[in-house]
């Protein structure tokens, strides 16, 4: 009896020994996040703290010179994000944006990042988060397990988000070489290409029949149609006040800001294939009116 105990006891401790072994071999999953953030730091000359025990680093670009940040209100947000190990990007600062209320703003260990370390509307920080913390190993959608993630986040300073989303357009056109844009006094740019020979006025009440194409400002057409029909005030704010500027058989484009189209939310795609409106997003339409009906 006492040779097997003995023979049971060298048996579990051989046991133990080899899972000892085989847990060496292998490092956690928080110390290769941690070995893949030193070393992405390390290889882009980076400057960064780490957020307390998150396992998370920050470095703040630009403290901000707006009012104190409110997080319990919608912020408005640009970003642009990429995986360390360059699987994964998302640079498009016309789509990447986000206006809900931050609490809601994921992944976690990013929110509370920022609302730790930013303190400023206007302000700039870059938060490299861990896979665990991010999306882990199963990943979303396009960004792959296991991906260690390199946000940089500016809070826009929301007074001013008028005047930044005019520079964003003015910007556009000279980019895109569009000229003979005129701007009117509800911030709408328009050029008209062909002013219309009907001789009925344009009204919120009118129905009408139009061809048109709205973009994105990256360029990607989120919507076209031809020989749509509908009463004019059933059409976002710009639509009411561009398109009376052109009468029957008339042509224009516009690029409006937000507030005269989406607004802070954006509009989600209602359909498969559809392109959503992000939020905060100024658009670009081409319009002609072919009937103007009432």
């Amino acid at each position: 009896m006492k040779l097997i105990n003995r023979y049971s006891f060298l048996i579990a401790l051989a046991f133990v020994a080899v899972i000892s072994a085989c847990t060496k071999e292998y490092a956690s999953i928080s110390e290769e996040d941690e070995s893949n953030i030193q070393a992405y730091i390390s290889a882009n000359n980076l400057s960064m703290q780490k957020f307390d025990t998150t396992g998370a680093y920050y470095s703040v670009v630009s403290e901000g010179t707006g009012p104190d940040l409110d997080y319990t209100q919608q912020l408005p947000l640009i970003y642009t994000v990429k995986s360390l190990d360059g699987r994964y990007t998302s640079q498009d600062t016309f789509i990447n944006h986000y206006a809900g209320r931050f609490g809601y703003y994921t992944p976690n260990v990013l929110r509370e990042t920022i609302m730790a370390n930013l303190k400023k509307e206007g302000g700039t920080i870059r938060v490299l988060v861990p896979s665990r913390k991010a999306y882990g190993r199963n990943g979303s959608g396009p960004i792959p397990g296991n991906a260690s993630l390199d946000y940089t986040v500016k809070v826009l300073e929301k007074a001013k988000l008028a005047q930044y989303e005019d520079a964003v357009i003015q910007n556009y056109l000279s980019k895109n070489s569009l000229s003979g844009f005129t701007k009117s006094a509800d911030n709408i740019w328009y050029k008209i290409a062909e002013p219309g020979t009907g001789s009925k006025i344009i009204g919120l009440d009118s129905t009408l029949t139009f061809n048109y194409t709205g973009r994105l400002l990256n360029g990607t057409v989120f919507e076209t149609n031809e020989g749509a029909s509908t009463i004019l005030v059933n059409y976002i704010p710009s639509w009411q006040k561009a398109i009376p500027l052109i009468k029957e058989g008339g042509s224009i484009r516009f690029i409006a800001p937000s507030s005269l189209s989406y607004g802070l939310a954006g509009s989600q795609a209602s359909s498969v294939g559809q392109v959503s409106i992000p939020a905060f997003a100024p658009l670009d339409f081409e319009v002609k009116v072919t009937k103007v009906g009432r």
